[in-house]
């Protein structure tokens, strides 16, 4: 456990239910992540009366800003994808624990810490991950920075499907230029592809709406026409110096141009011309991400409990929480052997068959859970 200087002057500021204007900058300044951002929280409904900000400086420079809801025993932290460290963990449960007598479990989505121990009961779970490119200041300096395939085959489908398609147009529409026919277009697109390979898009209608205001908000559509229909486009939004890569997606059609790969390319070039200092991929594990230079983060589920008392009565949650974590642990560890034995078709199958038990074990239920209320 990290011990605080004597000489340093802790201040915590807790604003109950609210989010003051001026935590939106702050967010930016300490996080800049789409999921720790005040237009994640608007759009997605997480700004309510049971919202509250805590914010923690050290000798008047603020260190943390945790945006957080309370429900029955439980607090739920909104901010995700974030980095904080032991200290920063244990002074933010230490003061919930203390503030809110009701609470016994703390709960935060995705999380990356140094943390090993704490002095209350814990679990912890890998949960997420998100693939990121840091960005050179210049795109000569970033296709340099690629591999000679990579080189190669950007430049050869560029100039291919340049002369095959003369018409092919490329525009760039940030925040409230971006419409919801930019949002739907491209989304279809995805749709297309899924189809292909046999899944269903977990995009909904809620979700597009939903995705479309965040747009507004603070993103950037990247949209690749030829003779006026869209083929192609990226949906990203953009926080302080960093992109998030939302949807990328093509027309199939275009497949023997890799349209796919060239839209990434371009939109990680458009990156580059705004400024931006990191381009995310977010999650999934693709082969194209690493070409392009991605560096994949591991966050974890993190759940801290009051006491050991505390957890025996959320048991009933606990044990989700331990089989769900398991199981995503397993999946991604059985993905990593099915890499490497993407030549032994026999292995492959072997693997193929485990993952395919483990999705089914994701249909488990567990029947509601208490919050100890």
């Amino acid at each position: 456990m990290d011990r605080e200087n004597i000489n340093e002057k802790v201040s915590i500021t807790l604003y109950e239910q609210s989010i003051p204007p001026f935590i939106e900058s702050e967010l930016t300044t300490l996080y800049a992540h789409i999921y720790s951002s005040l237009a994640q929280f608007t759009v997605y409904g997480n700004v309510d009366p049971g919202t509250y900000t805590y914010v923690a400086q050290i000798n008047d420079k603020t260190v943390a800003v945790l945006v957080f809801r309370v429900k029955g025993r439980m607090a739920q932290v909104l901010n995700e994808q974030i980095w904080l460290d032991t200290g920063e963990v244990d002074r933010f449960v230490r003061y919930l624990f203390d503030s809110f007598p009701e609470v016994d479990v703390v709960s935060f989505g995705a999380l990356r810490s140094d943390l090993k121990r704490l002095a209350y009961p814990i679990q912890r779970f890998y949960r997420t991950e998100d693939i990121v490119v840091s960005l050179p200041a210049t795109e000569e300096d970033y296709l340099g920075m690629l591999g000679k395939a990579t080189r190669k085959n950007i430049k050869k489908h560029s100039n291919r499907i340049k002369r095959s398609y003369p018409s092919l147009t490329c525009s760039v529409y940030p925040n409230d230029e971006v419409t919801e026919q930019h949002v739907r277009e491209v989304i279809a697109l995805n749709r297309a592809r899924m189809r292909l390979k046999n899944k269903v898009s977990e995009i909904d209608e809620d979700e597009t709406l939903r995705l479309t205001r965040l747009m507004q908000l603070c993103g950037i559509a990247f949209i690749m026409r030829i003779d006026g229909k869209v083929v192609a486009g990226s949906i990203c939004s953009r926080v302080g110096g960093n992109v998030f890569m939302h949807i990328s997606a093509h027309n199939p059609e275009y497949d023997d141009f890799r349209l796919g790969t060239l839209c990434c390319y371009l939109t990680i070039c458009e990156a580059i011309r705004r400024g931006a200092r990191e381009l995310h991929f977010m999650w999934g594990r693709f082969d194209y991400k690493y070409a392009f230079l991605g560096v994949r983060n591991d966050y974890d589920e993190l759940t801290v409990y009051r006491s050991r008392v505390a957890m025996l009565r959320h048991a009933r949650s606990a044990l989700k929480i331990a089989f769900e974590g398991h199981r995503r642990a397993l999946k991604f560890r059985l993905l990593d052997i099915a890499d490497r034995q993407e030549h032994d078709n026999a292995g492959a199958r072997w693997v193929s068959r485990i993952l395919n038990a483990v999705r089914d074990l994701k249909q488990t239920r567990f029947g509601p859970i208490a919050d100890g209320s």
